[in-house]
């Protein structure tokens, strides 16, 4: 017996972060189901490159930095039909709060918090009924350490964002994952080649997968949200286990 169809196939998501990493992931998985891509990020080569690695034919490419809102504004007016969005479009800070300069902590807020805000709120009225939202917090708000309390505080709000805005726009759909640590660009560009391996494995091996997170990992989640009609105002942990 045939699997039956995805029903992605013949929809169209917009994913904000789409050029790499998870966002880029995710795109794979919504074009290999059928679909098309709507890919929005800053740099217009690596959006270009990116809707050549998943294919021309269905991907379509949006220059946006969604700590803008007028920019996010004008974007959903003129991106066209929409079933789906995906804002993976994140950012990190670190560091005690005492410590942190406040304007490192505001514009980490102005990117995670305000642009999947920015999102939700002009994206919605354009959204099919039977749509969906799908928006990223991640592990720090529930499972705190030491120097993370603005992106704890972020991914907290997001959380709550989630729970009340999925009961707002009802019937369209909206939840979070919350991603551990992923062998991602992000993560990626802190370190030097040799960092990166011995960081991932000390990664692994305190894991109770026994390996780091990929984007594909996360990106799964994502398309279970996209495609499961009965799940709305959750959020699901794609961490290993992380405690």
């Amino acid at each position: 017996m045939s699997a039956a169809p995805s029903v992605l196939a013949g929809s169209r998501v917009l994913i904000t972060g789409g050029s790499s990493g998870i966002g880029l992931a995710v795109a794979r998985r919504v074009v290999a189901a059928g679909g098309r891509v709507l890919l929005a990020g800053r740099n217009a080569d690596r959006l270009n490159a990116a809707r050549e690695e998943v294919g021309t034919s269905a991907a379509d490419t949006l220059v946006l930095d969604v700590i803008s809102e007028a920019s996010v504004a004008a974007a959903f007016v003129g991106a066209g039909a929409l079933d789906h969005i995906v804002a993976a479009a994140a950012g990190t800070v670190r560091g005690p709060l005492v410590e942190l300069e406040t304007a490192r902590a505001r514009a980490l807020f102005e990117s995670k918090f305000w642009g999947q805000y920015y999102c939700v709120k002009y994206g919605a009225p354009i959204l099919h009924p039977k749509g969906s939202i799908v928006l990223f917090s991640g592990w720090i708000s529930r499972k705190p350490m030491v120097g993370t309390s603005t992106l704890a505080a972020v991914d907290a709000a997001i959380e709550a964002l989630v729970r009340v805005v999925s009961l707002e726009i009802a019937p369209i759909r909206v939840n979070a994952v919350t991603p551990g640590k992923i062998d991602t660009p992000l993560w990626r560009a802190r370190f030097s080649e040799p960092e990166q391996r011995s960081f991932f494995a000390k990664v692994g091996a305190e894991l109770p997968v026994r390996r780091a997170g990929l984007p594909d990992d996360v990106a799964h989640a994502v398309q279970f949200l996209l495609e499961n009609g009965f799940t709305t105002g959750s959020v699901v942990d794609v961490d290993g286990g992380q405690r």
